[in-house]
């Protein structure tokens, strides 16, 4: 474990460069390697005193701190560490201040870290960044400054509590990242996003008891939002809500089982997002029954909400949620789909097809899935498949074994794909022979050899309505 008191006493490695090279580094001049210090952890900004003379305190000018209190053999030093870090920059502005610590090890530890925190408040932080590994509670995150700093910029707060301070004014702030926080008052967050009028990046990975059973996103100005529910073996079921006002909302990304309901106010023109939700629904709960005719519309608005998005990645949950959803309702047309990503932790291939129907103008199709996919039973809607006249590339990420349900969706991409151009996949090591394949490709001229495993020749066989489509095995 490193320990910063003895970085100054390393003994310089000696050049190995001949006396004619010009040290370039060394020639740089103190702002521009402080800007580069500026970028990297403390520990390693500190060992640079040992390279030379020059360096020996230069470090102590940088104006940010990143420190981890596991590099520390004392948790005393670490302490003193970061107060000699305040002390240096009194009167000063820093540009950054990151502390990771487990709050296990220190004695009143909300207190100590309030204190730090506000103090880097008044010193105009720009980027603040205060990560608690220990998860059994939640020290509260109180300063007095913090949430009045007109100089922050980013804010970054990892496993403690936060309450609903009386007066909050961040004008600077653009990224806001919450994880594992819990909340003293339900509204605290809300309270907290709405002053922020300049907010453009909100992260919020939450714990399974934050306090917060609805939460109203409202910012004009957010262009990110990301919102990461984990699954808790303590969890008991129970409604959440998420509503999402943001006009000017770009990339949205929601990976969560727990929440019931996600509103899309004032539809916004996502252009990239990424699904993993379904909305609270279990096996035994189903969009057909009569009682979930409410949350049949609410997936119904969200499905529109989303519909101008160009770049989609999508779980298979989340599409058994649609497929489901499509048997009862007419799904919304997604026009200006052009890239999209299906993560498949089952053989649920077979609802693909509902899926890409509404995707009028869909260019590339990326087919993924987990390494240990499961056998489910699935009753598919018996109807013809239309064309999908708009497809050019199709990228199946899972080496194949040749399964029946694999061959059935390479056989339903080629023979339903007029205008595709590429197929690529890759073969499961069982098939290789001990072979290695090395982009092979195959034409639609090429005939099977008798030397040609069985899937090889089933490729080759499968009719392909585009005469110019070749399949790349990689």
């Amino acid at each position: 474990m490193f320990m910063f008191m003895d970085a100054a006493r390393v003994k310089p490695a000696r050049s190995t460069n001949p006396p004619s090279e010009v040290d370039r580094l060394s020639s740089l001049p103190d702002c521009l390697i402080l800007q580069i210090f500026l970028n990297l952890p403390t520990k390693d900004v500190v060992q640079t005193s040992a390279l030379s003379t020059r360096w020996t305190t230069l470090w102590k000018d940088v104006s940010g701190l990143d420190l981890d209190a596991e590099d520390f053999y004392i948790r005393e030093t670490f302490v003193s560490f970061v107060d000699n870090f305040l002390e240096r920059n009194h009167g000063l502005s820093i540009h950054r201040f990151k502390l990771k610590y487990d709050s296990f090890y220190f004695e009143e530890p909300a207190g100590l870290i309030n204190g730090w925190v506000d103090t880097a408040a008044r010193l105009k932080v720009e980027h603040l960044d205060v990560s608690d590994s220990f998860s059994e509670w939640d020290p509260m995150m109180n300063p007095t400054v913090l949430y009045t700093c007109s100089n922050l910029v980013s804010l970054r707060l990892v496993g403690m509590g936060l309450p609903n301070p009386e007066r909050v004014s961040l004008p600077s702030l653009k990224t806001l990242v919450l994880i594992l926080i819990d909340f003293t008052n339900k509204w605290a967050l809300e309270n907290l996003i709405s002053k922020c009028p300049v907010l453009e990046n909100f992260c919020f990975e939450r714990s399974y008891d934050d306090g917060i059973p609805i939460l109203h996103v409202h910012s004009k100005s957010l262009l990110t939002f990301m919102h990461d529910a984990g699954y808790h073996e303590d969890y008991e079921e129970e409604d959440r809500f998420v509503e999402i006002d943001a006009p000017m909302l770009k990339c949205l990304k929601i990976s969560d089982d727990r929440t019931s309901s996600f509103i899309i106010k004032s539809p916004p023109s996502v252009v990239e997002a990424d699904i993993d939700t379904v909305f609270n629904l279990t096996s035994e709960r189903s969009l057909g029954i009569a009682n979930e005719v409410q949350k049949r519309e609410m997936v119904r608005d969200f499905l529109v909400g989303i519909s101008k998005v160009k770049d989609m990645s999508i779980s298979s949950s989340a599409l058994e949620v649609i497929y489901d959803y499509s048997r009862h309702v007419q799904l919304p047309v997604f026009r200006n789909l052009y890239t999209l990503r299906v993560r498949f932790d089952s053989y649920m291939w077979e609802m693909l097809p509902v899926f890409l129907e509404v995707c009028p103008n869909l260019k590339t199709l990326v087919v993924g899935t987990s390494e240990n996919p499961k056998m489910v039973d699935l009753t598919v809607i018996a109807r013809p498949w239309n064309m999908l006249s708009s497809l050019e590339y199709v990228d199946i990420e899972r080496p194949l074994k040749g399964e029946a349900l694999e061959m059935t969706l390479v056989g339903y991409l080629l023979e339903n794909s007029p205008n595709l151009k590429t197929l690529s996949l890759s073969l499961h090591d069982s098939l290789k022979k001990g072979e290695s394949v090395h982009k092979l490709t195959l034409s639609l001229d090429d005939a099977p050899k008798k030397e040609e495993s069985d899937i090889f020749i089933e490729l080759l066989n499968f009719l392909r309505l585009s005469s110019s489509c070749q399949i790349i095995i990689r």
